[in-house]
């Protein structure tokens, strides 16, 4: 199972009545009931195209180098989209009690995860770990500015505590098999 997959099947769990439940904000709101399985295509379906368009949105942002503030906006304005496409896609299913813990939200996405995915992404957290150490000596070394070396440290600790995420799924991936 490739990582859009296993994305778009973190959303959706089976009861212990053997129910598709569809949570489309996570554990920030009640699961709805999905009647059929033409009905979950379609949600995973969007999940993808929502993390696909992500994906090239950022891209392009990488590549125009807004400004800080215009970047903050546009990731604000994006959110609401994507919050707004869940909603239009949730609001035709019945509602259902069922909440989804973090700890189930984790269970999912290491269930139906693909160890490959999991150790690039490890790798990529290392380095960016490893880039954000070095951009901090170089910081310190370099600048007085207070700001910029908060910057920094908040790099490292973001990048360091993906990697420790990476790394504790893919001993979680392990352990299943």
């Amino acid at each position: 199972m490739g990582l859009l997959d296993s994305m778009a099947e973190a959303t959706i769990k089976t009861s212990a009545t053997g129910q598709r439940l569809y949570f489309p904000f996570g554990m920030f709101g009640r699961a709805r009931i999905v009647p059929n399985e033409q009905e979950e295509n379609k949600i995973k379906a969007l999940a993808k195209r929502s993390a696909v368009t992500g994906s090239i949105c950022g891209l392009l942002l990488l590549a125009l180098k807004p400004s800080v503030s215009t970047v903050f906006i546009l990731i604000f304005l994006g959110l609401i989209v994507q919050i707004f496409a869940n909603y239009i896609m949730a609001r035709k299913y019945i509602l259902s009690d069922e909440r989804m813990t973090w700890a189930e939200a984790t269970r999912i996405s290491v269930r139906k995860s693909d160890r490959g995915s999991l150790w690039v992404f490890f790798g990529l957290g290392v380095v960016m770990t490893a880039l954000g150490v070095f951009a901090t000596f170089a910081v310190f070394a370099m600048k007085d500015d207070l700001w910029d070396k908060i910057t920094v440290l908040c790099g490292v600790v973001f990048f360091g505590a993906g990697t420790l995420f990476f790394l504790w799924m893919i001993r979680q991936a392990g352990q299943r098999e």
